[in-house]
């Protein structure tokens, strides 16, 4: 099954988020949304870094510099 690089940084915010709900509740069961906040933006930072999108290359796909008419 195929899944999209969208998909898995998604994935990677939630699982950010998560722990940094876990996280929040063992030091700090007053404040959450901060560390779920933190959670998120590590966990998308690092899904931006790690998953690169696969690159298909297309020996027949013409580029607009290709379409130009001479006169």
């Amino acid at each position: 099954m195929k899944v999209s690089k969208n998909t898995q940084k998604a994935a990677l915010a939630l699982v950010g988020s998560m722990l940094g709900f876990i996280v929040a509740k063992k030091y700090s069961p007053k404040e959450t949304y901060p560390f779920i906040l933190i959670g998120g933006f590590v966990g998308n930072f690092l899904g931006e870094e790690l998953i690169k999108e696969p690159t298909y290359t297309n020996p027949y796909q013409q580029t607009i510099e290709s379409l130009k008419f001479e006169d």
